[in-house]
């Protein structure tokens, strides 16, 4: 084996552990968890169908568990024309024909859905193939628009209610759901639905995690067509006031927005497209498209014992290189509740302690670190900012911090240089006993 190939293998395993490393805590995640998946029709008459269908069988096998609900409007153009199809999916009114159709297209984007999802991806030998079995049935119960500003919308129809037990029953036997957007009234009738409407019911109804829409765009796109990575529900309701998105784009937003006031945890709006997008956007720190929540998605808060490994992993370099004393699990054990860590999606970038000497009203600031990986995002002062607050809160009077390499940072953000006399005694006997020479920095509170 040359050196360059030798060095090229390394570099690939190299980015598989970096890669797999990264993608473990969304795995732990959302193992169990319900996720609905709206996939419009376009996804579903091209070409990247089969490549995705072998991402959906990963993802159950990863333990979540999915309702897919589908588009049909392609199908309908493949049957009765583009003209027609435009004329159906623009006019709010469905007649009997048009219904007749919404079923026919329905009825084909099923069985070309249960196809894809019945293929052994090549990656995957036969007998190691996870058997998943999908499910459909009368989940959707409809209701007609009925007349409104005096027109008669004869078979358009809205969700009166879901079925989530039956949902529910089907998931818990390790079941794939399959939603069609056609519901049924009490009296027998058929009545055509929107995808967006069926997805957002069904999300809520089920108490899902996520709602992930599956479409043509790699997300949601900005005034200069660049894609949107995150936004909260305040970010979302600005958007909307200012009437800048497309008629697609604004009902995704109105969508969003009613689901994350009901419980679902996040929304995505996800290229359909795009060759592993959708493991790129659930797997990893960047995404791939748009993802929405309720609050922001990144925040401090309390250190929990789960969050020891991360935080030892933060600390380790600097241990290494002699910028803190070395700490090991049992230390953090006994002291979690002392640290803070910053979070974000699931990922802990950063973390930060208060050490409290209640007789001195004062507190230490400690261990402020940020993942090299996150650095000139501003989570520094987040942290920082974080530790002053709670500060306050205890009624302290003065805040310190030692440092041997980043006494500046502090004096840029109000600190000033201290004398050992001014630690509190039982501080002053640690700071002789390690022999560190550290600068020490006070701010008053």
């Amino acid at each position: 084996m040359s050196t360059s190939t030798g060095n090229q293998d390394n570099f690939h395993n190299h980015r598989f552990v970096h890669d797999f490393r990264q993608a473990s805590p969304y795995i732990h995640h959302l193992n169990g968890k319900t996720v609905v998946l709206a996939i419009s029709s376009h996804v579903l008459v091209s070409n990247k169908l089969p490549a995705l269908a072998a991402d959906i069988l990963l993802l159950t096998s990863l333990g979540m568990r999915l309702v897919i609900i589908h588009g049909c409007s392609q199908f309908i153009q493949a049957i009765a024309g583009q003209n027609t199809a435009n004329s159906i999916d623009e006019n709010p009114i469905t007649d009997e024909r048009a219904l007749e159709l919404v079923k026919q297209a329905s009825g084909i984007a099923r069985f070309n859905l249960e196809a894809a999802l019945s293929m052994i991806p090549t990656q995957v030998m036969e007998h190691s193939a996870p058997n998943v079995r999908l499910a459909g049935g009368n989940f959707l119960r409809a209701k007609p628009l009925g007349v409104i500003n005096g027109v008669d919308m004869s078979y358009s129809g809205c969700v009166r209610k879901v079925d989530a037990a039956a949902i529910e029953e089907r998931l818990a036997h390790n079941q794939l759901v399959l939603i069609s957007p056609i519901g049924h009234s009490l009296s027998g009738q058929c009545y055509r639905l929107q995808v967006n409407e069926v997805a957002q019911a069904v999300a809520e109804a089920i108490h899902a995690e996520k709602l992930i829409f599956l479409g043509t765009q790699p997300g949601l796109l900005d005034e200069h067509q660049q894609t949107i990575s995150e936004l909260n529900c305040i970010e979302i309701s600005q958007l909307l006031a200012k009437s800048v998105m497309n008629k697609r784009q604004t009902e995704l937003l109105q969508t969003a927005a009613h689901v994350l006031e009901h419980g679902v945890q996040r929304v995505h709006v996800v290229s359909g497209l795009q060759d592993g997008s959708l493991l790129q956007e659930l797997f990893t720190r960047e995404g791939s498209g748009t993802a929405m929540a309720k609050a922001p998605f990144m925040r401090v808060r309390p250190a929990e014992n789960k969050d020891i490994g991360d935080i030892l992993q933060l600390i380790a370099p600097l241990e290494a290189s002699g910028i803190l004393l070395p700490r090991d699990s049992e230390y953090m054990e006994n002291h979690i509740q002392e640290f803070f860590v910053l979070e974000q999606d699931c990922y802990v970038y950063g973390c930060v302690a208060l050490h409290v000497y209640p007789e001195a009203q004062a507190g230490e600031l400690a261990c402020l670190i940020v993942s090299p990986s996150a650095r000139a995002r501003g989570y520094g002062e987040l942290l920082l900012a974080h530790v002053i607050k709670q500060a306050r809160q205890l009624q302290l009077q003065t805040l310190f911090a030692l440092s041997t390499h980043t006494g500046d940072w502090f004096v840029e953000r109000g600190f000033t240089s201290a004398t050992l006399t001014q630690l509190p005694l039982e501080r002053q006997q640690q700071y002789t006993s390690n022999k560190r020479q550290s600068k020490i920095f006070s701010r008053q509170l």
